[in-house]
């Protein structure tokens, strides 16, 4: 669907024992061109991330609020044919390291700088998911990385246009779960509009259940207002493609009334993690949006 607002299509698309750290690193799909690493940040926490596939430029992904970097499976198996692809699990997250300091938003910038510094891309897409959006935004707004050749930012709001209105409440008698696992649970499952194989949703729920509450807490107190996000993607000065669902559709809209190099795509049948549930969809847009990438 093409219209005044340029959205280029329109495209269909946490009871849980202890599953211990070892299934968060269950075998992924094609897991023997899948390579985990490490590397040690400048305060010493070790980060650990996934690696698949070679070529430039190189896919950097930044997951959302406690997720694993697994969750991006799908890309790290398709999209690295083509492509080099390295996805981060921040610190605290996924088969990092659990830190007990502050997870301050200019901590968690400086350890995507310094996980870029030691991948040492030519050029790179930086490709931000929920959390991850304001996470790489303000990575990129402190450091403006030479190297950086797009934005990819998935399904958070970015700073354009009006809020997202909240989720309509439901009707009838009170159905959230009381405990905090069941609350982690809940969040979990509902990142999906259909459940995902059963090895993705218990590393996602493992991932959530091992954040401590006051981590999880803290990573959603961002200090900047939301047009902070804003400035930062139109002082980038790089092209951006903006995949959401429909409840954004206001700031996509807004977004490239501004910024001539900006695509949206929009997936009305996908949950939250909407490169799970639409993977083929959403890794065609992505595929598209880098040959569309002027060659530097």
């Amino acid at each position: 669907m093409q219209g005044p607002c340029k959205l280029s299509r329109w495209v269909l698309s946490v009871a849980v024992g202890a599953w211990g750290l070892a299934l968060l690193g269950a075998p992924l799909a094609n897991a023997e061109s899948i390579q985990d690493h490490d590397f040690r940040t400048s305060d010493g926490v070790r980060l650990h991330y996934l690696e698949a596939g070679q070529g430039e430029p190189t896919l950097v992904f930044v997951p959302g609020w406690l997720m694993p970097a697994r969750i991006f499976e799908g890309q790290l198996a398709s999209l690295s044919e083509r492509h080099r692809v390295v996805v981060l699990d921040p610190r605290s997250q996924g088969q990092s390291e659990l830190f007990a300091g502050p997870h301050t938003a200019a901590r968690r910038a400086a350890d995507i700088a310094e996980f870029v510094k030691h991948i040492k891309p030519q050029t790179f897409v930086l490709v931000g998911w929920s959390l991850g959006v304001m996470e790489s935004l303000d990575y990129v707004e402190r450091t403006r990385p030479q190297e950086l050749r797009g934005l990819v930012l998935v399904d958070n709001s970015i700073g354009e246009a009006s809020p997202p209105r909240p989720a309509a409440a439901t009707n009838g008698p009170p159905t959230q779960p009381q405990t905090r696992t069941q609350k982690m649970l809940a969040f979990a499952r509902g990142l999906f509009a259909s459940p995902p194989s059963g090895d993705l949703l218990r590393t996602v729920e493992e991932s959530v259940l091992r954040v401590p509450p006051a981590v999880a807490a803290e990573l959603l107190a961002k200090p900047y207002p939301r047009e902070y996000y804003k400035e930062a993607i139109y002082r980038a000065q790089v092209p951006v493609l903006y995949a959401i669902r429909p409840r954004f559709a206001d700031q996509g809209a807004a977004l490239t009334a501004h910024l001539s190099t900006a695509r949206v795509t929009i997936y009305p049948s996908a949950g939250h993690a909407l490169f799970v549930d639409a993977v083929q969809d959403f890794n065609a847009d992505v595929e598209r949006f880098l040959d569309e990438l002027p060659r530097s």
